[in-house]
This record gives C-alpha cells, structure tokens and sequence, in this order.
C-alpha cells in the first residue's frame, strides 16, 4: 500500500479540474491577497497557533498539535510533534479542532487555493520558505506555512517527510476521504482521496 501510494502521488500533482487557465508562472514578485496574522491558545492543552485571515476565513497557521486519541508523532518522536504538529486519522481529525473551529471542507480549501492563484503554481504562496527537499520551497505570501510533516501509512510506519504537505478535509468520498497536498515534485495544490486510517496533517479554519 505504501509504495502504491508514493507512485500515486508522484503522478497526481495536477490542479483541480477548475483550475483557471493562463495564469502567470512562479515569480518571487506574484501578488496575492493580503493575509493578517493573529493568534490562538488553545484552552484543552494552552498551546497557541498562528491565526492567518485569508479569503475571509481565519486558518491556523501552523498543523495542528493536540494530543487527541488517534493521533501520533512522525516516527513516534515528539521532538517531530513540536515542529510538524501531530498526524491523525481521518476519525480523529473530525473532532480534533477546538471550539469554534472545525476541520476545512473542499469550498474551504478551493478558496485558499484560490487566494493563492488558482494555477499551477498555487502552493508557491503556501509552502514555508524551509524545509521542502530539492529546490521546491515557496515563499509563504499567504502566511499559511505549508510545512512538509510526511504521513503514517495503514501499517504504522511513516514517510514523505521533507517531501509532502498532506491536510485532511472533512469530505468523505467513496469509503476514504479528501486530503489536499503539496510535493517536492511541483508547485502544485491539488487533492485526492485516501485510505481514513493513514495519518495526516490537519490546519483549523472558522
């Protein structure tokens, strides 16, 4: 399953089929909507999390990071957990944002997709200016801070770190779910659906 899934992801890194056409390639000078950042404490554990306004939403600007049950740390290290944020099941991360918050559904993410330029290179204003392999880091305009956290597979090991964004949504969709993603291979903001027990990062939005 595991192989099955890099190969899948290396060959679906196309943007959504309403992507806009003759948009402008990757430029450091790309404009985009302004974004306003704030913060959050989170009152179940005190941590707090970056509040960036985008598109009329406010989004957390960091993965979230509460220890729900269903949820675990890349390779089971926590040191992994203070940097990346945790990665949940499809299950866990239903009920795992706080009050007032809930998990982004696909009209969520289209709009930040959106916001970013709606075009190949849409990840280029989400991705952090770190951390990606290769020369694929974004320049972070929206604030968002994509950081690639990796993901848990079915078999409870874990890989993509440095290579793969992964954010549940809240749309189920056969007998998985959707989960939105950038890679190391492109600029790309797209989606596809995979098995709910993998684990993967989640972002907050209201």
């Amino acid at each position: 399953m595991k192989k099955f899934l890099v190969l899948f992801l290396a060959l679906s890194v196309a943007v959504p089929a309403l992507a806009a056409k003759g948009k402008s390639s990757k430029s450091a000078s790309r404009k985009a909507p302004a974004s306003r950042s704030a913060e959050f404490k989170d009152s179940r554990d005190k941590q707090s999390y970056r509040l960036v306004k985008i598109d009329g939403r406010e989004w957390f600007g960091d993965n979230l990071n509460f220890a729900a049950e269903g949820s675990y740390c890349y390779d089971d290290s926590d040191d992994n957990c203070m940097v990346y944020g945790r990665l949940y099941t499809w299950d866990a991360a239903k009920k795992a944002c706080p009050a007032d918050f809930r998990l982004p559904n696909q009209e969520d993410f289209e709009s930040l997709w959106t916001a970013a330029g709606a075009d190949f290179n849409a990840a280029y204003l989400l991705k952090t200016t770190y951390g990606w392999k290769g020369e694929t880091n974004g320049n972070d305009t929206l604030k968002f801070s994509a950081m690639p956290a990796g993901n848990r597979f079915d078999d409870e090991t874990y890989g993509n770190m440095n290579k793969f964004a992964f954010f549940w949504s809240s749309d189920e969709d056969g007998s998985g779910a959707r989960v939105w993603f950038m890679t190391n291979k492109s600029m790309g903001f797209s989606y596809s659906t995979k098995p709910k027990i993998f684990g993967f990062s989640v972002r907050c939005v209201r």
